[in-house]
């Protein structure tokens, strides 16, 4: 299962963070790297993980396997049949 580094580095020149994402099978490899907005590490772990939910969510929804037996229909309420009465001789 592959596993993402994340760095946080204070940008010097705006005092802010940034993130930066690099590639599970070459550590060296950098991915991605936001914008330095967060005011905070704090703020910027939080951000990163709001940016993986949204990504999350945009997913399909896998679908659901269809059964190989068929459903069976419900019973029937039986209907109530008139009972011929024999005639007495």
């Amino acid at each position: 299962m592959a596993q993402f580094r994340v760095e946080f580095v204070l940008d010097e020149a705006t005092g802010k963070y940034l993130a930066e994402l690099y590639n599970p099978e070459n550590q060296a490899q950098l991915i991605a790297r936001t914008e330095a907005i967060y005011a905070s590490q704090a703020a910027a772990v939080l951000g990163l993980v709001q940016v993986f939910k949204d990504a999350v969510l945009k997913f399909p929804a896998p679908q659901k396997a269809k059964a190989k037996t068929k459903k069976k229909k419900a019973a029937k309420p039986r209907r109530k049949t008139a009972t011929r009465r024999r005639k007495k001789k």
